[in-house]
């Protein structure tokens, strides 16, 4: 007998399970599978029964599973008819597993991405519009079997970090593609794509040496998009895979090789052993962090975890012959006399010569054949290189490779820099150089400079010596005078020719703003004019070697600088009647602003920069008559030693209206305009003096009163005399002043 359930109760289920029918279509509909989601990835290259030889490989490498079941993939899937090409081309009637694992993994990147999406790069603060151009692909290289740097056979992985390893990190290669949107933002062209596939056709959507498919991309799957391209895609190379391999840069790789140290890993020691089922010690092969990047890092800088998608390495590998050249030339230039004999023998006395040259043929960004004469090297430099030079070119997997048979000619070693850089006799003015910070402009070969060469027995002599063992100082010696003297070595020529120093004569400002005199063939500062020995008063120049940015000049001693006060020096040349400053050192000795007993000039200070004009007899008459300075003002005949107040304020003020404050002017013909004179108004206000002219030959001046005076120049005249950070000269008339 049934049981009639009560009416109340039948129409209760009812609702419930009209609701959950309700429910669960909605449900459905907005967590279930789209009905417009093709299929995964790899049930749909099977319905399109092109991709026989592709499904073939996904077998064979293990694939089937992940491309047919959820996850995010772009897959670059090669048509039959490109891997009968590629089997012809590479004579290959059977694809092994292991070929067959290398193109899948090869052809496919992590995240299921459009064609659209592929150029924008994914950075820590989000999609950077048209600046990808690569992909981390599923591949990626094991150990491998290696000889360490004493020549034992070992197990190696290579680093995936410029100078580390990350243990989590496979080192995955990346994929690169040349699509229209990054080549027109980059301001590439279709050359820069053919120069690396010559045999490849550049369409706007190429991908490697291949082409995608026209109508045949962003093919959505399930799992991921598939894009359809005509030719198969297999790892290419890395930039120390493909060094290693060519023996004609066998040279360059052991300049490489002298960086690279290999150190035991143990927790890939234990995943090799895992998955091989043999036991061995694996060692991870670092390059040292004094290289601007590992060759076989194939990860980018990772200051991003994606930078690899818009950046790639770039490498000039020289050639043997190239390598050896440039030894003979430049590298080894000097060191033959110290018996060093190649390259490996130079690393031991000279690692910092080996590793510049090695980095000159670096470059942290991906060298494109348009800009290959702009592009800068791990040094800064411009290439130095041309297409002209190149005998090899490869798009790698973590780079481009340029062979060329040419070395790069590195500023370091190019320009007077490198004049100090390369001979073992300066090299304690090189160390004090890079101390002192004062390498950059010298390497710069835009900026011109004449280096005057101090000899490492020169400098002994001095009390200046170089010890590595004293890392935050080593510079034995007084830092300070020794600092001071390399700046008066080094002179900036601006635009100027390198000058006549064998045989000509003029004078030059240094880098700190003191000032050498050449004169045929000898130089002469401030220090060596103050010497008590004749033949030490100037320095005879030996030779004088050329650069791309000046030149150098050798001589046996240094430019050494005065603390002679600048009152001492005026003193020196105004002591005789008959000498050239005589007037005017007696009116500055006699002036209460002067101590004769240390020469000490009150408003002049130590370290501060002066131009001293003195009159010559004929001009201090004159002032004299004029009512300037006291004396006769009828004859013209000084008084020097006048008590009157009012006489020493005369005497004061044309004293200091004479000194130009906080600069020296040279007739080097460089400065002119308004300075600063020492003369000050009640309101402190300075009165100036003019430089209207000044060439090599000429130096006018004109004061406050629109008065022209010359400065004497000719051959026995007393200017252009070098003093403590000052200049002085003698002028033919006196400078006037309106207060």
């Amino acid at each position: 007998m049934i049981k009639l359930l009560p009416k109340p109760l039948i129409v209760l289920l009812t609702l419930i399970i009209l609701l959950t029918g309700c429910r669960k279509k909605e449900f459905d509909e907005f967590y279930g599978r789209p009905e417009n989601l093709g299929d995964p990835i790899y049930q749909q290259l099977e319905e399109k029964g092109n991709f026989t030889k592709f499904l073939e490989c996904i077998d064979k490498s293990g694939y089937k599973e992940a491309l047919s079941a959820s996850g995010s993939w772009t897959v670059f899937a090669p048509t039959d008819a490109a891997f009968a090409k590629y089997l012809t081309d590479n004579n290959i009637s059977t694809i092994t597993p292991e070929l067959a694992s290398s193109i899948v993994r090869y052809s496919m990147t992590y995240d299921g991405e459009k064609v659209e999406k592929l150029t924008d790069y994914f950075s820590n603060k989000g999609f950077i519009k048209n600046n990808a151009f690569r992909r981390r692909t599923v591949y990626y290289d094991f150990v491998y079997d290696a000889v360490d740097n004493n020549g034992n056979a070992i197990k190696a992985v290579a680093s995936n970090r410029n100078g580390g390893f990350v243990t989590t990190d496979f080192n995955n290669k990346n994929l690169p593609y040349y699509f229209a949107p990054f080549m027109g933002f980059a301001g590439l062209s279709p050359t820069d794509y053919t120069y690396f596939y010559p045999s490849s056709t550049y369409t706007g959507k190429n991908v490697g040496p291949a082409n995608i498919v026209e109508g045949q991309y962003n093919i959505s799957a399930e799992n991921g998009f598939i894009h359809v391209i005509d030719r198969v895609l297999v790892p290419p190379l890395s930039i120390d895979q493909y060094v290693s391999a060519k023996p004609e840069y066998s040279s360059f790789k052991g300049l490489l090789d002298k960086f690279v140290s290999y150190n035991l890993n143990t927790d890939i020691s234990h995943r090799y052993e895992v998955l091989s089922g043999k036991a061995a010690n694996v060692y991870v092969k670092n390059y040292s962090t004094l290289l601007a990047f590992a060759p076989n890092n194939e990860n980018f800088l990772k200051l991003d975890a994606n930078d690899a998608q818009q950046g790639s390495y770039s490498i000039f590998a020289p050639t043997n012959e190239a390598v050896n050249t440039y030894a003979k030339n430049v590298l080894l230039k000097y060191w033959g006399k110290r018996g060093v004999k190649n390259l490996n023998e130079l690393y031991v006395v000279a690692a910092d010569v080996i590793k510049d040259f090695v980095n000159s043929h670096l470059f942290l960004n991906p060298v494109w054949p348009s800009k290959f004469a702009s592009s800068l090297n791990a040094l800064g430099d411009e290439s130095k290189r041309t297409l002209a030079d190149v005998v090899d070119k490869q798009a790698l997997s973590n780079g481009y490779l340029y062979g060329i048979n040419k070395a790069q000619d590195a500023n370091v070693f190019s320009t007077v820099y490198g004049n100090v850089n390369l001979d073992p006799d300066y090299s304690i003015m090189k160390q004090a150089i890079n101390f002192f910070g004062l390498t950059i402009p010298l390497k710069t070969p835009t900026l011109r400079y004449l280096i005057v060469m101090i000899p490492n027995e020169t400098l002994i002599k001095m009390g200046f010596y170089y010890d590595p063992f004293y890392p935050n100082a080593p510079i034995r010696g007084d830092n300070q005078a020794f600092k001071r003297i390399l700046q008066t070595s080094i002179i900036p020529l601006g635009e100027r020719a390198v000058p006549n120093i064998a045989t000509g004569s003029g004078i030059l400002e240094a880098s700190n703003g003191e000032y050498v005199k050449y004169n045929a063939g000898k130089l002469i500062s401030a220090g060596t004019e103050d010497s008590v020995l004749v033949n030490k008063q100037t320095i005879p120049v030996d030779s004088i070697a050329t650069a791309v940015n000046g030149a150098a000049v050798y001589g046996k001693e240094a430019l050494t600088y005065t603390v002679v006060p600048i009152g001492k020096r005026i003193e020196k040349y105004g002591t005789l009647a008959t000498d050239p400053y005589y007037d005017f050192f007696q009116y500055l000795k006699n002036s209460p602003l002067y101590t004769a007993s240390t020469g000490a000039f009150t408003g002049l200070t130590d370290g501060v920069f002066y131009t001293v004009f003195i009159p010559n007899k004929a001009a201090i008459i004159q002032a004299v008559k004029d009512g300037i300075l006291p004396g006769n003002v009828t004859t013209g005949v000084p008084t020097y030693n006048s008590t009157n107040a009012l006489d020493q304020n005369k005497v004061a003020r044309f004293l200091q209206y004479h000194i130009i404050n906080k600069a020296t002017v040279a007739s080097d013909g460089q400065k002119s305009g308004e300075f600063e004179s020492l003369l000050k108004n009640d309101g402190g206000d300075a009165a100036k003096i003019t430089v209207t002219v000044n060439t090599t030959t000429t130096l006018t001046l004109r004061d406050v009163a629109n008065r022209t005076t010359n400065v004497l120049l000719g051959p026995t005249d007393a200017s252009n005399v070098l003093s403590n950070r000052a200049v002085i000269h003698q002028i033919n008339n006196y400078l006037r002043y309106q207060f």
